[in-house]
Formats: structure tokens, C-alpha cells, sequence
């Protein structure tokens, strides 16, 4: 028995010397991964989370309650003093490059009030969004932007209380330099907020340290199957790079439409007014088609015609953009309609949608005085007190 143990570990540990040969820590050296309220630094494989301590020097650091399964979201750092200026300074390149940052949130009832805030999340003193916690059903979310550095090597990323809001809090902060040729049709200068990324007909993919497939530290959420469609899944394997590098476990699953010739998909946007939306669709081919079949559908984007896709090869992608394209909320209809001379229902793995800032909306954000009459702690806070032995030494 000790044999076959020393055997099954010295199996393990070669496949952990090949997947780090193969992909060595430099492949994720432009990434950094905070674990907001921990008193520790953790690993994920070679993936490190660190501690906030070093970027921030106000709130206090706590236990959720209600723990979940990510573990950097099982701590976070909480900001009751409305006086003091609540940001972390968050090293970025000097040089110009886009940023994929993704900030985290889970409520979990660390203060035992079952008052889930509300409070406003800035980047560089521009307002980034409204964070309302009591939405989700309480689950663990995240807000991400494509974000364009301006080359002064900090991201000031600051929480602020909102009239009746309650205590602001945030439980991670990731940031991704995108290096490679990535979301071509972005404008310079501009940012992008992510409305959905999604694995359509699969299970949430994320950073796999030994797998590395998902090389950008995206996360690719579960799909909802649409109404009267299948999950489909293929065992082709996928070599070729494609635009916007999605990873091979994406790619592998699709929804097609089941006694019917269209996918309906709709996507919930935060703002009901006219605004710019940026859209890429994956389309797969899972399937030896023969000569005489075609896989061609339709796209149109809330009645809007955007015209034909036809589906590749087996084991090959199709990387589709579309920008830009208006659309209003709340809610976004995608169609995707087998085309009169297809011979085969339409097919889609996956999809991106991100909403471009509108300046007209942005606000800019005044730190605190120094100077105000300190020490200010809000009520909410005061109530936190019986808590405070759940406080991370």
C-alpha cells in the first residue's frame, strides 16, 4: 500500500512539474489577485491572492458569516468612517494597456444585521457604479470594466456611502493586463463595463492552474439554456487560437434549438436608456457536416437585422463582433434564425456583451478633508460592535 502511495504521488507531482514547465508563473505575472479582509496570503495552484493591507489604510477586516465556496469572498474589509478618504491604490503598467479589473462582492451577513448596503464604487475619481448588495439573491457577484490605463501606474479604486445606504464593503479586487491583440474594435481611451460573459450550454469556466485554458483570468458564467433549445457538447478538440483567445471547455458546449429554427437570448442591461453595446459571439462547429450541409442563421439584435453567420468547420470557431450597436434596456432580445438555405438549425457557444461609458454620466469623486472633524463612526458601524471578536486579527 505504501508503494502505490509513493507511485499515485510521484504521478501527481509530474503532472505538477509539466503544467508549470509548460506554463511558466511569467504567463500570469500581469495579474494581480487581492483578497480583501484576510490576514494571510493564499494560493490557488500558482495563482496567489494577496493581502489587502499593503494597497488600503482605512477600513477593518472581517468573516463573512454565511460562508460560500470561493474562499477569497469568505473575508472582507468594511469602511464605517464616511470622513476618510476609503480607497486602494492598486499598482498598474506605466505603460498605456488595457485592464481587465473585476471587483467582488459578497454580503453574507458579516455583521449580522441582514442589511445588505447600497454605496458607489469609483476608479480614478470617476464613478464607476452603484453597488446594491440586496440584489443577487445574495449570491456572490462581481462588477468588471475594460478599462484603458493612462501610463500612471495606480488604479484608485474607492468606496463611498450613499445617503441611506449603509457600510461599504468589497471582498476582492482582480486586475488582468491584456498584452495580446484582444477585443479589437474597443476604442482607445474608452471604457467598458461587462454586462454578461457567458458559456452558453456549459458550466462556469474559470483560471485552471493546471489546465490553463482561460489564460485572461476571465470568468465565463454558466448559460441559462434559452427556452425550447438543447445543450449541445462535442468531443472536439479546438488548437487553433481565435480571436479573443476564449478556452477550449467554452467552445466544447453549444445550445441549438430544439423543433424550431431560432435561439432567443436576452440580456438584462443596467440602464434603461439608449446606449452603445459592444457584442461578440462565439459560433462552434461540433459536428462532421457533409457537403451538401450548411450551418448559416440570421442575426439580429433587438429586431435589428446584423446579418448572416455561417458556422465553420468541425472543431473550428467563428468569432463574430458587432460594434457599435445601440440598444435600450432593460432587457436586450438576440435571435439567431436558420437562414433559408441552411440545411442545419443554428448553433452558438458563447457569448460577450459589455455597455461603453457614456461621459455624460460620469461623476467625479472629491476625496474627504483631512481636515473634518474626525473620527466620525457611523450608526451602522455601532451595531457592529457585538461582532467585533469575528474581526481577523
Amino acid at each position: 500500500m505504501a508503494k502505490v502511495g509513493w507511485i499515485n504521488l510521484a504521478f501527481l507531482s509530474l503532472q505538477l512539474l509539466q503544467s508549470f514547465a509548460q506554463y511558466s508563473p511569467s504567463d500570469i505575472s500581469g495579474w494581480r489577485s487581492i483578497d480583501c479582509g484576510t490576514n494571510r496570503t493564499q494560493y490557488e495552484g500558482m495563482l496567489q491572492w494577496e493581502m489587502d493591507s499593503s494597497y488600503t489604510e482605512t477600513g477593518l477586516n472581517i468573516l463573512v458569516q454565511n460562508k460560500t465556496t470561493r474562499e477569497e469572498l469568505n473575508t472582507l474589509r468594511f469602511f464605517p468612517n464616511n470622513i476618510q478618504d476609503n480607497c486602494y491604490s492598486v499598482p498598474a503598467e506605466t505603460l498605456i494597456a488595457r485592464y481587465i479589473i473585476r471587483a467582488g462582492f459578497y454580503y453574507g451577513n458579516y455583521d449580522g444585521l441582514s442589511r445588505p448596503p447600497a454605496f458607489s464604487l469609483f476608479i480614478n475619481d470617476v464613478i464607476w457604479t452603484t453597488i446594491n448588495t440586496a440584489k443577487n439573491n445574495g449570491e456572490p457577484f462581481y462588477k468588471e470594466i475594460m478599462y484603458e490605463s493612462n501610463g500612471s501606474g495606480v488604479f484608485k479604486i474607492c468606496l463611498v456611502q450613499i445617503k441611506d445606504g449603509g457600510v461599504p464593503f468589497i471582498n476582492s479586487i482582480e486586475t488582468v493586463a491584456l498584452w495580446d491583440p484582444m477585443y479589437s474594435q474597443m476604442e482607445n481611451k474608452a471604457t467598458y463595463n461587462l454586462v454578461t460573459r457567458t458559456n452558453l450550454g456549459g458550466d462556469e469556466i474559470r483560471f485552471d492552474p493546471l489546465k490553463f485554458d482561460e489564460k485572461y483570468n476571465r470568468i465565463w458564467s454558466k448559460g441559462v439554456t434559452p427556452y425550447n433549445c438543447d445543450n449541445i457538447t462535442g468531443l472536439t478538440d479546438f488548437t487553433a487560437a481565435h480571436e479573443n483567445y476564449p478556452p477550449d471547455p467554452v467552445l466544447k458546449d453549444s445550445v441549438q434549438p430544439r423543433g424550431t429554427d431560432t435561439i432567443i437570448l436576452t440580456v438584462d442591461v443596467p440602464e434603461s436608456a439608449p446606449q452603445i453595446a459592444y457584442f461578440v459571439f462565439y459560433i462552434t462547429e461540433l459536428f462532421e457536416k457533409d457537403t451538401d450541409e450548411r450551418r448559416t442563421m440570421i442575426l439580429e439584435i433587438d429586431g435589428q437585422d446584423h446579418g448572416t453567420v455561417e458556422a465553420p468547420s468541425k472543431g473550428e470557431t467563428t468569432v463574430v463582433t458587432k460594434y457599435p450597436v445601440i440598444v435600450s434596456g432593460p432587457t436586450i432580445n438576440i435571435t439567431l434564425t436558420r437562414d433559408k438555405n441552411s440545411t442545419l438549425p443554428p448553433m452558438i457557444a458563447a457569448m460577450e456583451v459589455f455597455t461603453k461609458w457614456a461621459t455624460h454620466v460620469k461623476q467625479n469623486y472629491k476625496a474627504p478633508s483631512s481636515g473634518a472633524a474626525g473620527g466620525f463612526i457611523s450608526f451602522a458601524f455601532s451595531l457592529m460592535i457585538p461582532f467585533v471578536l469575528l474581526l481577523v486579527a
